[in-house]
């Protein structure tokens, strides 16, 4: 047990119990996150070296990376108490040993399969309490301290796919329980941030509805329409049409807390 945090659910961060360890030098920064996203695998060397220099190496990649490893492995150390033995090295490349609550988004995701088990045996008041105690421990955008082009290319939209997932899940949730009311300020936020995001703005339209507001779940329509229309040349997909036809017939269906799963 080395007694380290590492949260990576926002800006990179680290700490031994109460006092914050300083990583500060860019380069180590990256290479720490390249390992904490593969935490207890071996990252191969060509992986560490796209992500520290981006395609522009220096002309010994393999010791430059060597010393970074070293210096990054020093500061963990000495911090665990000394000879924590948490980066490792094989012929194919370096790793990172991190225990099962020492890192945010191993919990994100202990929480979130959790959560969705308690989903599937019907007991959704327990599904929405973990997956918001999952999401809660998001702080920001991931890794937005860091400055590599190759990470955030190339992981970090999955991971921030994996968040909105996990939020239309929620949502999905709290609506089956009956909490619209409590979704509408969130969801016009949500849309805002992500007005491309046609899930979120279903959402807020069957919100809306339910909280006796048809004309302004038409007119939520209205505006992702108008914003796909003029910005990407598209309309909305099948799933909101099929709403804002239904909002227009003031089909009963929408009142009623859809089967678990749907919206």
């Amino acid at each position: 047990m080395h007694g380290l945090d590492f949260r990576i659910l926002g800006p990179l961060e680290v700490s031994a119990g109460t006092r914050r360890v300083p990583v500060a030098a860019g380069k180590q920064r990256t290479l720490l996150a390249t390992l904490l996203l593969s935490a207890n695998q071996t990252v191969p060397i060509e992986e560490l070296t796209d992500r520290l220099w981006c395609g522009d190496p220096p002309r010994c990649p393999r010791g430059a990376l060597h010393t970074y490893v070293t210096r990054l492995r020093q500061t963990l150390d000495r911090h665990a108490g000394g000879g924590s033995g948490l980066i490792n090295t094989s012929p194919a490349g370096y790793g990172i040993e991190v225990d099962a609550g020492g890192l945010d988004l191993i919990r994100f995701r202990t929480m979130v399969a959790e959560a969705r088990t308690a989903g599937r045996r019907g007991d959704l008041a327990a599904e929405s309490a973990g997956l918001t105690a999952a999401l809660d421990l998001w702080r920001g955008p991931v890794l937005s301290d860091l400055r590599s082009e190759s990470l955030h290319r190339d992981v970090v939209p999955s991971l921030v796919e994996e968040h909105l997932r996990t939020l239309e899940r929620r949502h999905e949730v709290d609506l089956a329980l009956g909490r619209h009311d409590r979704l509408v300020g969130e969801l016009r936020a949500l849309t805002g941030k992500h007005p491309f995001h046609e899930r979120f703005w279903g959402q807020l339209m069957v919100a809306l509805y339910r909280c006796g507001r048809p004309a302004e779940a038409l007119e939520a329509y209205g505006q992702v329409s108008a914003s796909l229309r003029h910005r990407l040349g598209v309309c909305p997909g099948p799933e909101v049409r099929d709403l804002h036809t239904a909002i227009l017939r003031d089909d009963p269906r929408l009142s009623s807390t859809p089967p678990e799963g749907e919206l």
